[in-house]
């Protein structure tokens, strides 16, 4: 017999990096097993009841409103490929849904497909096992629900939850309290940036010549210091599930330092890259109209000896056919770099004729389509919301035997087909919204890079410039007696 397994990971055990850049486990508010544990058990219950393991589909969150690509591509898996008696393999029937009535819903999808179902911890879901499975999850009073209320009210309280950041430890009243030896390499790490102004590179570089090792016993890295710099929980402040405590705990710096460190920062992150005198503005995006070849960016030096006797140099910069450049031909086809950019970014303000620039969905009303769409979805995701609520109240007739549990699969078939075809079109409508949203958001950062072009350009550094450059044009096209800037759409 084969067997295929489902694992998922439940949406209340999330991953976090901690300074260390180090993933950990926090927020485990259920004692199910992790992908790997589950599929460790998967493949170790096919070996002790003899069946053959074909096949693992996985789902890494189970959020509220997360598509679920393992298990659309483990229905379609059973609707097109699996021939034969089948069974499925769960952890547990918590893993099939984040509420009860959408894990019921997944058990009836993969009953319509002729699979038996099995839960390692609940055992053989069938029809009357079912309605206990949805009872018992039901309960809004459930383990994990008061787990959840207990992180808040810690969280309220300011108390720590999960591991402390690097500095600190957990103190008898659950609060972070310092802990000295690595508080004194964060006042280093702050002091390094703020008095020596080093960078974090150069921080890190430093910290691992001298000896010091992290938390774990590992190297510093550039992600840890650049954390640990804009983490403000060494002010004293505390951050967790939403909930902002200033003044929580003892801080390890000064919040005007903090405050100038992250200045600090922000500035190295804008002061990049230097404009050189072979940077050219327009590189690769310039051809010769007359025999279509690119034009290339050429830097001539010139020394002479004036009537004065003095040597004088000068630097000339040209954007050149390349037939020229390379085989000497093509007389006409150069033009000076400053006055060709100057010309194209004319052209981009519209400050001079010979820029075409694409006109987009002419006689689309943009706002119209958005608003006809948003209806769209809202409609789809109504009408998945009243199937569900006709799948729960026919759990809630079979709970009162009416229809009996035996027919549970029968009566519930045509719900779970309608909701497959809801669910179909509703994923139409998503798909047309995001195409949607991408065009506008590229639409809305063209004109932003138009508008920085007309009123930041002198502010801005080289490679700020190249790449608003490269953003807008398509090419520029340079003829004998003329110059035309083909923008971007």
């Amino acid at each position: 017999m084969r067997a295929i397994g489902y694992l998922s990971q439940p949406h209340d055990r999330l991953t976090r990096y901690d300074q260390d850049g180090e993933s950990t486990a926090v927020g485990r508010l259920d004692s199910l097993p992790s992908l790997v544990e589950q599929n460790a058990e998967f493949l170790k219950y096919c070996q002790r009841h003899g069946y053959e393991p074909t096949a693992t589909f996985l789902d890494a969150d189970t959020s509220p409103g997360r598509e679920r690509p393992g298990l659309i591509q483990l229905l379609r898996h059973l609707s097109e490929e699996a021939r034969g008696f089948t069974f499925v393999v769960i952890q547990s029937f918590a893993n099939l849904g984040h509420d009860a009535t959408q894990a019921v819903r997944t058990v009836l999808q993969l009953r319509a497909r002729g699979v038996q179902l099995i839960s390692l911890t609940d055992g053989p879901i069938d029809e009357a096992s079912l309605i206990d499975l949805w009872r018992l999850h039901s309960d809004p009073d459930s383990d994990s629900e008061r787990r959840r209320a207990r992180l808040q009210e810690r969280a309220r309280l300011g108390q720590a939850i999960g591991r402390p950041p690097y500095g600190y430890r957990v103190g008898g009243d659950g609060r972070y309290e310092v802990d000295e030896e690595e508080a004194a390499v964060v006042r280093r790490i702050f002091g390094l940036c703020l008095h020596d102004g080093l960078g974090i590179r150069r921080i890190a570089q430093r910290l691992n010549q001298d000896g010091y090792q992290t938390r774990r016993g590992r190297n510093w890295s550039m992600v840890s210091i650049r954390d640990l710099l804009r983490n403000p929980v060494y002010v004293g402040r505390y951050d967790k599930l939403g909930v902002s405590v200033p003044h929580n705990h003892e801080a390890i710096v000064s919040e005007p330092d903090f405050e100038t460190v992250a200045r600090q920062m922000a500035e190295r992150r804008t002061a990049t890259g230097v404009s050189h005198p072979s940077d050219f503005l327009l590189a690769g995006l310039v051809w010769c109209g007359e025999d279509q070849t690119r034009m290339i960016g050429v830097t001539r030096r010139q020394n002479w000896r004036k009537a004065s006797g003095e040597t004088a140099a000068a630097t000339y910069r040209y954007y050149q056919s390349e037939a020229r450049t390379n085989q000497s031909v093509g007389g006409y086809h150069t033009r000076r770099a400053d006055e060709l950019e100057a010309e194209v970014l004319a052209h981009i303000r519209g400050e001079r004729q010979g820029g075409e620039i694409a006109v987009l969905n002419i006689g689309k009303d943009d706002t119209a389509l958005a608003a006809e769409t948003a209806v769209a979805l809202a409609s789809g995701e109504a009408r998945l919301r009243a199937i569900d609520r006709k799948l729960a109240q026919l759990l809630e007739d079979a709970a009162a035997g009416d229809p009996p549990p035996s027919m549970l699969h029968e009566a519930g078939a045509e719900i779970i087909a309608e909701w497959e075809s809801a669910s179909a079109d509703l994923a139409s409508i998503k798909g047309r919204a995001q195409a949607q949203d991408r065009e506008a958001d590229r639409r809305r950062r063209r004109d932003q890079r138009l508008q920085r072009v007309r009123e930041d350009w002198e502010s801005l550094n080289f490679p700020q410039q190249r790449d608003l450059i490269e953003h807008l044009v398509d090419r520029v096209i340079v003829f004998d007696n003329s110059v035309t800037t083909q923008l971007k759409a």
